[in-house]
């Protein structure tokens, strides 16, 4: 054992090196079904990894080799690491003969590799064992391993434990998904290059045959400065960190960071006609918490729905979320997250023909001019003859540049880049058949719906969280817990019954501490709401900010 090593560090060390160190494929997978369960898991995490063809690979943890002879028969370079000697010499003696295959024995924490040694960094039960600040300091260690453009993979246990193996004890961190997407999504080097979440998932192989859809996969792409520059425009706004979600889902309901909810996903739904019917297949470009798919998903049975999100962020909380969802709605509606907004041809590259209806709502007026093009083009294409493209978004009544300088500020803010109605119908008109609604007046119905759950979940309640007790105070209560204590305890001494009453004063402090901190957030919450909607309240007054949703049929 290394000297210095916190206690957290030695259990994991202890956990694996005595509890667990067989070199086995059950003890690898800490359950007795093991060899059962290979046969369909393995091939499963397999499948949703990057080409391997002449690439340079970095697996951590290891163990026995599970996946890194298959990883060397494909890649030109492999270096597997393990910190159990025992899980290392089978892995070594098992692919003997892979010559481009290196298992090194060293602890993951404090391994390290120049910058941009690898084009996949491969860990598959590792993070969980790690803790908070070894998978942050991890993450920005594997950001600067990987050359750009390569791919970070992970799978891990969340929310709870998984297999059936006995322990003895369990050190392991079930986390939240959600943990996950923050501590990577803030890794960024120097050259403000960063991680972009390109998928996540559950296991399906456990959800399969043993019910447990708490087994989650991970799949980053390390992109340069130019290509996250938006994102982190989105980050510096607070919108899509989890507070900003939450604050967005108060204001417009669950799952939804737009305006309208269900009921402008009812709009969309009848604007559609009968192009959304039985065996229909939908996309929604765009689709932030899956709100809109979700709800036509349960509206219309037997459709089936794929929802692009371009934010790691929204991604995370919208894959953690799906797994926990019934069955039938999991096989319905699907999600996947795409690098600079679906532009590139490596994006969006569906077979043509392959959706019935499209969706992008609030979505197309983010991407400047080029790029709306470019992005409509490959809407046409996906569609079939006859398919429905629906585009809702925000539009102005004359050039941003002549707005109001708070609308312009607020456009800046939020990467919106907006057209006059006319403007976008014939950027529509290039590719498809179009019918333009205005429904201006139902964002002033919403505007005015959300300004009113905005005092409900923000304003000043008459219940305002206390101030902590002064010192005479904290006496007499303490005096009162510990005389309550004896009274219904009589055989608890004074000294314990003391004891009980100061640890009750502590906790009474971390109570009253959490409620001002959170009554501090919802007056921040409700200043920023009550700005943003102000400002655009009085663009829609002054005729600058409108609705327009355009039905736009493939011909």
């Amino acid at each position: 054992m290394v000297a210095g090593e916190n206690d957290e560090r030695k259990d994991f060390t202890t956990y694996w090196t005595s509890d667990h160190s067989a070199p086995t494929l059950e003890n690898m997978m800490l359950d007795s079904e093991a060899s059962k369960m290979d046969v369909l898991e393995r091939p499963e995490i397999l499948s949703e990894l990057p080409t391997l063809t002449g690439k340079a690979v970095f697996e951590l943890g290891a163990g026995i080799g599970r996946f890194s002879g298959i990883l060397a028969e494909k890649a030109s370079r492999v270096v597997a690491l393990d910190f159990v000697e025992a899980s290392c010499a089978e892995n070594r003696r098992a692919h003997k003969h892979l010559n481009n295959l290196e298992v090194v024995c060293a602890d993951a924490t404090r391994v390290d590799y120049p910058e941009g040694s690898f084009d996949l960094v491969f860990t598959n039960w590792l993070l969980m064992y790690l803790t908070d600040e070894e998978v942050q300091a991890f993450a920005e260690k594997a950001l600067r391993w990987l050359r750009p453009g390569g791919h970070l993979f992970f799978r891990e246990s969340c929310f709870h434990q998984s297999g059936n193996a006995k322990r003895r004890f369990n050190p392991t961190k079930y986390r939240h998904p959600e943990d996950y997407s923050r501590m990577f999504s803030g890794a960024v080097q120097s050259d403000g290059s960063r991680f972009q979440l390109c998928a996540t998932n559950c296991v399906e192989a456990y959800a399969q045959m043993k019910g447990n859809v708490h087994q989650m996969w991970f799949r980053w792409e390390k992109v340069d400065a130019r290509v996250s520059a938006k994102q982190a425009c989105y980050l510096s706004t607070q919108q899509y960190t989890l507070a900003g979600l939450m604050r967005y889902e108060k204001i417009y309901g669950k799952n939804y960071v737009g305006t309208g909810g269900d009921e402008v996903s009812d709009k969309i739904r009848i604007a559609a006609g009968d192009t959304i019917k039985t065996g229909c297949r939908g996309l929604d470009v765009g689709c932030g918490l899956g709100g809109t798919i979700l709800h036509l998903a349960d509206k219309c049975p037997q459709t089936y729905w794929h929802g692009i999100s371009f934010s790691s962020e929204l991604s995370a909380v919208a894959g953690g979320r799906h797994v926990d969802r019934p069955r039938n709605q999991r096989d319905a509606v699907s999600f996947e997250t795409v690098a600079e907004f679906g532009i590139p041809a490596s994006q969006l590259n569906y077979p043509q023909n392959s959706f019935d209806v499209a969706i992008m709502r609030g979505a197309l007026m983010h991407l400047d001019m080029g790029d709306k093009a470019v992005m409509l083009r490959k809407m046409s294409r996906m569609l079939r003859p006859g398919g429905k493209l629906l585009v809702l978004d925000y539009t102005v009544g004359k050039p941003v540049a002549k707005c109001s300088e708070d609308l312009q500020g607020y456009c800046s803010a939020r990467v919106f880049n907006l057209l006059e109605h006319v403007q976008e119908k014939e950027l529509l008109e290039r590719y498809f058949k179009v019918e333009m609604i205005d429904v201006t007046q139902d964002l002033k119905k919403c505007l005015v719906a959300e300004t009113s759950r905005i005092e409900e979940q923000f304003a000043p309640s008459a219940d305002e969280p206390p101030g902590s007790p002064k010192k005479d105070q904290r006496s007499a209560l303490e005096h009162q817990i510990a005389t309550a204590v004896s009274e219904v305890f009589p055989a608890v001494n004074d000294a314990t019954a003391s004891s009980a009453a100061v640890a009750a004063m502590e906790a009474l402090k971390l109570h009253l501490d959490a409620d001002r901190e959170d009554a501090k957030t919802r007056a921040e919450d409700l200043k920023w709401c009550r700005e943003q909607w102000a400002v655009k309240r009085a663009a829609l007054d002054a005729g600058e900010l409108q609705w327009h949703l355009f039905v736009a049929t493939k011909p």
